[in-house]
């Protein structure tokens, strides 16, 4: 996630950037949250879950229908480690799509191997063809595809994307398509009269990425870099307070080195 900010979001610390994490809430006392790197002034963080918790500013009733929320008033959407867990992946995916502003950025990693980590499920693991194949699914722009292959046992896939500066015709279907996607997890699966928007969204200020700068990054990555970001999984492993105070001691000593 820091090489994504570094990447993407550097050009725009000026700037008064909304910023949602999807799957915000800290379950793990060994694991470290976004809100260190994404929560700077003039910048606003806000961490999402379906549960309260640590980390959690807003709390959805529906992880697939994100009322406390309106559509296009995000401008950076980030999810880490929260999309395995996901039931129904595209239907949050749209959900993701309908609060980002347009030109918005969306930031997805999830793992492409590891063990089963429920909380309370883990049903999918992601490959770079898979991230695309979300991507398609909400007609957004593809800015990077990629897995870390080799990165220890979670081989972590990256996925992000830039929501289309669209017309009144492209923004509405996908208005109907947003509320298809709700429809269908609804008892009825009755679809609601989506009314026509009167005017334009607001885009995001963010300035457009230039493609597969992250990827290029994440290929070349120091290997003391993918080191660090394998102390948390061997907290996970070790467990415990045992785990905690290892994990501790390691990140120490490498950021030190």
């Amino acid at each position: 996630m820091e090489l994504f900010v570094e990447s993407y979001l550097s050009a725009a610390t000026d700037l008064p950037l909304e910023i949602l994490d999807f799957g915000s809430q800290q379950v793990n006392p060994v694991s470290l949250t976004y809100r260190t790197l994404l929560d700077r002034p003039p910048w606003r963080y806000r961490g999402l879950d379906i549960a309260a918790g640590h980390n959690v500013t807003i709390t959805v009733a529906d992880a697939y229908d994100w009322r406390e929320l309106p559509s296009d008033s995000v401008d950076v959407v980030v999810s880490g480690q929260a999309f395995e867990h996901v039931e129904y992946p595209w239907a949050s995916a749209f959900e993701i799509g309908r609060v980002l502003r347009p030109g918005g950025l969306a930031m997805v990693i999830a793992p492409s191997g590891g063990y089963e980590h429920r909380f309370p499920l883990d049903c999918w693991r992601y490959y770079a063809d898979g991230m695309r194949a979300l991507a398609g699914y909400l007609r957004f722009e593809v800015v990077d595809a990629y897995t870390d292959w080799g990165n220890e046992v979670w081989e972590d896939s990256v996925l992000v994307v830039r929501k289309p500066v669209m017309g009144p015709e492209e923004a509405h279907e996908f208005a109907v398509r947003s509320a298809m996607q709700r429809a269908l997890l609804a008892p009825g699966a009755e679809v609601p009269h989506v009314e026509r928007a009167t005017s334009p969204a607001t885009p995001s200020a963010l300035p457009a990425p230039t493609p597969g700068v992250l990827t290029e990054r994440l290929r070349h990555q120091p290997r003391l870099d993918r080191v660090k970001g394998r102390v948390m999984w061997f907290g996970e492993k070790m467990a415990g307070a045992r785990g905690r105070r290892l994990a501790g001691t390691l990140r120490r000593s490498l950021t030190r080195a």
